[in-house]
């Protein structure tokens, strides 16, 4: 085994011990969903972060620079700003519910009907980028060993459940703080590599145009705005990112948690981008979603480039673990209320755990089936179908509670999610989630109206 491939390994063996250290003992169901509601704002940001800057943050970002330059940074920078949106707005009106899911908030202010809305978007939407965290990992390992088929697929599932299977929240939320500080410090280093192949005498290669590689909207102006609201609608509607508001030990601390992602998480995109852009300009041709393998093996001693490659690929095994840790919470308390009835926790734990396997084995499964396919793509549909059936509802509860009734708040729910999957079929050139969103606003526009008087 090579020096590159020992580093690498001993990373993946580092977090694997870890995580299945912290996990050994959960106390309750409430240690395992919401981390006891314990988290200070360093944890509350390394549970958020942990599941948000993932593969589309990091291979997906350096693959989309390759191939479009600037155009990447939507993904991370719609992510800053759904987390700002978060913190200012909703942190604390969420976290004093004490509920456990975003459909069990919705439950609250609006029923059953609606809840389950909502539990079909988000189940569906971050089952999709679940699937996209497989793909980045697939194309980690094939980057730099000559591994193919269900051999990538089978270590990245491996490495997914040995951060949540055990331990759940409280284990996730540990790793994700060590998991940032690390990303940060490997994209600062890869960083500094990148600028100086672009300044040092006749390296870098030839100059890159300005359309499309230092345009943002090089792929359009709607596809970038789109890709934008995607992210920041997806933050505040995923359940992953709320249940790391509602492991805050208070409301003021869930705020200071999502504050801080905010600031934290645009910079990593920037890294990124520099890094995709120096590969391009090198003169390298190679698959897109090979080009952050191919700079850390290139660009690095082997010692090193295997810790940094070791790093990147926890990073996004850390995201699917978070996001599949978020659906398997959604299907429990939400999905199947007739399976938690009259359970006592250990049991609502074992089925949780049981759901996160199959989870794993399915995501496996589509990951394969999309190889070589643009992450980020995966990632924007994923955010744009969590946010069309959730986030009008969930807005009109936390901002204007008691104005929309349980009926106005399905129809609302609804229409986004069936108006955001059907659009294309109309032929018009408006982003599907901006079309969704708007029919979803205007129908509790409509109940609000209707419900004139109504209080809460």
């Amino acid at each position: 085994m090579t020096i590159f491939a020992l580093s690498a390994l001993f990373v993946m063996l580092a977090f694997m011990t870890a995580g299945i250290w912290h996990g050994r003992k959960p106390r309750s169901l409430g240690d395992y969903t919401v981390a006891g509601r314990e988290s200070g704002a360093l944890r509350v940001s390394g549970t958020l972060l942990g599941a948000l800057v993932g593969g589309a943050s990091t291979v997906g970002t350096v693959q989309m620079a390759y191939q479009w330059g600037l155009s990447a940074w939507w993904f991370t920078l719609g992510g800053g700003l759904g987390c700002l949106v978060l913190g200012l707005w909703f942190a604390i009106p969420l976290r004093r519910s004490r509920v456990q899911t975003v459909p069990g908030f919705l439950e609250l202010s609006y029923g059953k009907a609606a809840s389950l809305v909502a539990v079909m978007a988000s189940v569906t939407g971050t089952f999709v980028s679940i699937a996209a965290q497989f793909i980045s990992g697939s194309a980690l390992l094939r980057g730099v060993f000559p591994t193919g088929g269900i051999v990538p697929v089978f270590l990245v599932g491996v490495l997914v459940l040995s951060f949540i299977f055990m331990g759940g929240l409280k284990t996730f939320g540990s790793l994700g703080t060590w998991k940032i500080a690390v990303l940060y410090a490997a994209l600062a280093l890869c960083l500094g590599a990148s600028l100086k192949t672009f300044f040092s005498p006749g390296g870098g290669g030839a100059p890159l145009p300005y359309h499309p590689f230092l345009n943002p909207f090089g792929q359009g102006v709607g596809q970038g705005l789109g890709a934008s609201l995607s992210v920041i609608t997806g933050v505040l509607c995923t359940q992953i990112y709320i249940q790391a508001i509602f492991s805050a030990s208070d409301p003021t601390t869930a705020r200071r948690g999502a504050l801080l992602s905010a600031v934290l998480m645009p910079p990593m995109g920037l890294m990124g981008i520099v890094v995709g852009l120096s590969v391009r300009r090198s003169g390298v041709v190679l698959e897109p979603a090979t080009a952050l393998p191919h700079f850390l093996a290139t660009s690095f001693s082997p010692v090193v480039g295997g810790l940094l490659w070791g790093v990147i690929l926890v990073t996004l095994i850390g995201t699917a673990a978070g996001l599949t840790l978020g659906v398997a919470t959604n299907l429990v308390f939400d999905l199947l209320p007739s399976l938690r009835r009259g359970r006592p926790q250990g049991d609502l734990t074992k089925a949780t755990r049981m759901t996160i396997l199959v989870l794993v084995v399915l995501a496996g499964i589509a990951g394969m089936a999309g190889q070589n396919s643009m992450i980020l793509r995966w990632s924007y549909v994923s955010m744009g179908l969590r946010a069309s059936g959730t986030l009008i509802p969930l807005v009109t509860a936390v901002l204007t509670p008691g104005r929309l009734s349980p009926a106005w708040a399905l129809a609302t729910g609804s229409a986004g999610l069936l108006v955001t999957l059907f659009w294309h079929l109309t032929g018009l050139a408006l982003d599907p989630l901006a079309a969704g969103l708007t029919a979803s606003a205007l129908t509790a526009l409509s109940g609000m109206i209707a419900g004139r008087g109504r209080r809460p």
